[in-house]
């Protein structure tokens, strides 16, 4: 087996393995509450050790939200840049909606089928407090969106045009994961964020007066 073959074949079993310890923490936490079972409880039923566990996270609060290397795909990454570019005066028209693809790979990651996604709104529900780590772990990720986005549209990494799509998009998200993990909230993240963007779009679409 070549070199590249067994180091892609022992970032999955990592990436398997941050997945499983996530998956666990926030089923018991659904269950228990934070204080209701602790790290070696987690360790044992994915059958790793304590030490692994914190080769991934710094407590449960970070399984619960999940790994900085499993929110984004680098397929979901290369699309979106990919995106840009063609003749358009500012930027690109469909900038929005690929940031939104972007936004939903995302959650796909976290929560990675349904059951995954429900366990999460369940922690989060039990544990309101672990919503504020998740959008804590918003810092690294507005870095890295105004990166794709600079790439994207071929502008300089200090362009304000692509820190404040950043910014506002960034913040309909959080209005949208506020939304979806509410009690009670049937409708699924996509639909919301879509949504959400829709009422921004007719937010700056309305006629600005023109400036003294």
């Amino acid at each position: 087996m070549t070199d590249g073959a067994t180091g892609g074949l022992r970032e999955r079993r990592m990436a398997d393995t941050r997945r499983q310890l996530s998956d666990t923490a926030r089923r018991l936490t659904a269950e228990r509450g934070l204080a209701g079972f602790t790290v070696e409880e987690v360790c044992e039923h994915v059958g790793v050790s304590r030490r692994t566990f914190f080769n991934y996270f710094h407590s449960k609060e970070e399984a619960i939200v999940g790994h900085a290397d499993d929110m984004l795909d680098q397929a979901a990454r290369d699309a979106f840049v990919a995106g840009g570019g063609g003749e358009h005066a500012g930027l690109t028209p469909t900038l929005l909606d690929d940031l939104a693809a972007l936004a939903v790979s995302h959650v796909e990651l976290v929560a990675h089928d349904p059951e995954q996604m429900r366990s999460l709104a369940a922690a989060i529900g039990k544990e309101p407090q672990l919503l504020g780590v998740f959008m804590r772990s918003g810092a690294e990720n507005e870095r890295m969106l105004r990166e794709l986005v600079t790439r994207r549209e071929g502008l300089a990494e200090d362009d304000p045009a692509a820190a404040m799509a950043v910014v506002v998009f960034l913040a309909v998200v959080r209005h949208t994961s506020h939304q979806f993990f509410a009690a009670g909230n049937a409708h699924p993240f996509a639909d919301l964020l879509h949504a959400n963007l829709d009422a921004l779009r007719s937010v700056f679409a309305a006629e600005r007066p023109a400036r003294p």
